[in-house]
């Protein structure tokens, strides 16, 4: 967000109290979510005006708390090397979020599997997003849903335990 303080202080405070109001940033509705949300700031002098940023906790590396329902994976511009789009750059994030959420165990390398199989569950959903993200997912991390999905992969020899 960008603006004067007060007007962007205003919206912090709304999202912070996780009131349920609807606010409208760029013309669009948005409905902060009951949870904590970190922001940073930083002074624009020579527009008069901030540029806040505010992110749900459950979109952060290490944020996630036990008993949240789902996770979100933001990409950003130059997040994972190697990877030439940011669906690609999601699947590389994808083991790492899901190894925060789950208490099992999750390899890299069965990345493309369980995007792929999170994708036809409606396990992982895209999300509508702007700004800088280039794309944005939410991941539902219910436990039973992943663990019968990695089951199922491992009969298939569609994904290995050893290499």
């Amino acid at each position: 967000m960008v603006g004067h303080k007060t007007v962007l202080e205003s919206i912090r405070a709304t999202v912070q109290a996780r009131q349920r109001k609807k606010l409208f940033l760029q013309g669009r509705p948005v409905y902060p979510l009951a949870t904590h949300y970190c922001q940073t700031w930083q002074h624009l002098p020579d527009y008069g005006a901030y540029h806040a940023a505010l992110i749900a906790d459950l979109a952060l590396l290490g944020r996630w708390q036990p008993g949240e329902e789902v996770i979100y994976l933001l990409v950003f511009e130059g997040d994972v090397e190697g990877c030439p789009t940011s669906e690609d750059q999601g699947r590389c994030m994808l083991t790492s979020r899901l190894s925060e959420a789950l208490p099992i165990p999750i390899v890299d390398s069965w990345a493309e599997a369980l995007w792929e199989v999170g994708v036809s569950k409606g396990l992982i959903v895209e999300l509508t997003i702007s700004g800088d993200c280039l794309a944005g997912y939410c991941i539902h991390v219910s436990e039973t849903s992943w663990a019968d999905n990695l089951s199922s992969l491992l009969r298939k020899c569609v994904i290995r335990i050893t290499q």
